[in-house]
């Protein structure tokens, strides 16, 4: 067959058998299947990988729209007095002229931010009437911060 031998064909020539049904597992059905090796090939022959190619992209010769190309650089001038002067106020608003004092439950208050709810919300138990999504929010915060520091962290 095709000047290949018979040793050679049934070489290449296997039989798998399998039962047709779950149920009939008596008769199996046999399934004859050549050449069972993969044919050498030389994979992506003729292909011309174009991801990485050198140059530009291809352009159409009717399209009116010029490519777009990158602003020429200037450097900017950091020394404008714009950016110059960027900043010099913030002592002011980080320090303040003395009139703003904290809030009145926070005064004198040292501790940790969970310790910290706990103490408002004992302050502000009328928010679960006036501002039930504000007491909300502040109650999951104390459970997160619970949860965090009395299961998660080392003592």
């Amino acid at each position: 067959m095709y000047g290949v031998s018979e040793e050679h064909f049934l070489a290449k020539t296997i039989t798998l058998t399998f039962s047709a049904t779950a149920r009939s597992s008596r008769c199996p059905l046999k399934t004859t299947v050549r050449f069972w090796e993969r044919r050498k090939y030389i994979w992506r022959y003729g292909y011309k990988n174009s991801i990485m190619a050198p140059g530009l992209l291809p352009r159409h010769a009717d399209w009116k729209r010029p490519v777009k190309q990158l602003p020429t650089y200037v450097p900017r001038d950091v020394w404008c007095e714009r950016r110059a002067l960027f900043g010099q106020n913030d002592y002011i608003d980080i320090l303040g002229d003395g009139k703003i004092k904290p809030l009145t439950w926070l005064r004198g208050f040292q501790g940790n931010e969970f310790q910290m709810l706990l103490h408002k919300r004992r302050v502000f138990q009328g928010w679960k009437c006036s501002r039930p999504t504000k007491y909300k929010e502040l109650s999951k915060r104390i459970r997160f911060l619970y949860k965090v520091l009395n299961h998660k962290t080392k003592t």
